[in-house]
């Protein structure tokens, strides 16, 4: 790409990129936005406008003085993007527009997560169908997201755990595949960005995102933006150690990690042993037998007021509590938001553990001020995360160098 060319093409992403984040804007925003003048940023929506990525917004204040729609928006309708989030047990996805408009949310009980490439053919054959279902054409598709759990270095691609295929970085081999732009993320991250864009932390500077579900993870909003440590693998506040080194042995290879007493696996493994012993719950009223209890069945026999669900859970809270008194001590945050299924699904109770058992293990002057929350996205936090992430790759500028062609 010639000089000139480059020029044009990260101003043009530049403007894309700011009406992405930002929603409809006069000329003078974009022009304060991305310091590109007045006399360039209207030449280039003009082109945007002719290859329609960008609409007028009439405005009742323009149409009553008689002047020209100064105000512009991208169009929503110009492409779409899926959100994929690959969990150990079901996936769940997201179709968005280019306005971030919510198009379709659905999921199937059904993991992808293997190092057989027949798992990407299922995984392709299930995408078209979510397109189907939304009534979008596959040629309308500008990009796709993909959370993976796991060690995952997203700014380079690599998934280190799941779909690891030949050492080569998932997301080409995803590009390759599906020929269309691939973003990968870790799952936690994405669901922290998910926050920013789409929930609680929208407008929050320090906030700590944490994922309950099948593991336990930390997302890490730092200055508004995502905190991804040196080699990208920041957030494993599941392997904390919490019991000391004689408690129970992690995958990870260590003893008394977080993830061993209060994560979705670590509860699954204690209500079958229990439920072998002749324990009587609810929970087995929704499986034929022990082997099939998940921590859905858990979570939905607690609501229904269940004894031995309600204690396991508020086990669960308590040790979660712990470790988020040692980061609020850490990071000082504004907010600690709580996702993925278990908090979003559990009673209220559940998150009033987590708080209390905190405020005992931290200072008074770093817990006074936080807030907990459950996430408002529900089980969705991380497909949306990602589909973003993916939407905004579209209009990439970080490799280059902007302020040299401004």
């Amino acid at each position: 790409m010639g000089k000139v060319s480059q020029k044009n093409n990260i101003r043009r992403n530049l403007i894309l990129r700011s009406l992405l984040t930002n929603g409809q804007m006069s000329l003078t925003d974009l022009r304060n936005d991305t310091g590109i003048t007045i006399p360039v940023v209207s030449k280039i929506i003009d082109s945007l406008k002719k290859d329609n990525l960008v609409v007028d917004v009439d405005s009742f204040e323009q149409l009553q003085a008689g002047r020209p729609p100064s105000v512009v928006k991208i169009n929503g309708s110009a492409g779409y993007i899926i959100g994929v989030d690959l969990d150990r047990i079901y996936t769940h996805f997201v179709v968005i527009n280019l306005e971030q408009d919510i198009i379709l949310k659905c999921d199937v009980k059904k993991s992808f997560l293997s190092n057989d490439e027949s798992a990407i053919n299922e995984l392709e054959h299930e995408i078209q169908g979510v397109l189907n279902k939304a009534r979008i054409d596959k040629a309308t598709l500008l990009g796709i997201g993909i959370s993976v759990p796991g060690i995952v270095n997203g700014p380079k691609g690599i998934s280190v755990s799941y779909l690891n295929f030949n050492e080569q970085p998932l997301q080409e081999f995803l590009s390759a595949k599906f020929k269309k732009p691939v973003h990968i993320e870790h799952d936690v991250k994405a669901m922290a960005l998910g926050e920013l864009w789409f929930g609680q932390a929208r407008g929050r500077e320090n906030v700590l995102c944490l994922k309950i579900d099948w593991g336990i993870g930390l997302g890490i909003i730092i200055n508004g933006k995502i905190y991804y440590g040196n080699d990208s693998y920041s957030g494993e506040f599941g392997h904390l150690n919490i019991e000391s080194s004689h408690g129970e042995l992690c995958y990870c290879g260590k003893r008394g990690c977080l993830e061993t007493i209060a994560s979705g696996r670590a509860i699954i493994k204690k209500v079958k042993d229990k439920l072998l012993t002749g324990q009587d719950s609810l929970i087995l009223k929704d499986v034929k037998n022990s082997d099939e209890v998940d921590f859905r069945n858990i979570v939905e026999a607690a609501n229904k007021g269940d004894q031995f669900a309600l204690e396991v859970l508020e086990d669960m809270a308590k040790y979660l509590g712990y470790g988020a008194g040692i980061l609020i001590n850490l990071f000082n945050p504004e907010m600690i938001i709580l996702g993925g299924y278990i908090p979003s699904e559990a009673p209220p109770v559940f998150t009033d553990i987590i708080k209390m058992n905190s405020v005992k293990r931290s200072l008074s002057q770093l817990n006074n001020n936080v807030i907990f929350s459950r996430s408002n996205l529900g089980k969705y936090g991380s497909a949306l995360g990602v589909a973003m992430l993916a939407a905004r790759d579209l209009f990439e500028i970080e490799h280059l160098n902007p302020a040299a062609y401004i």
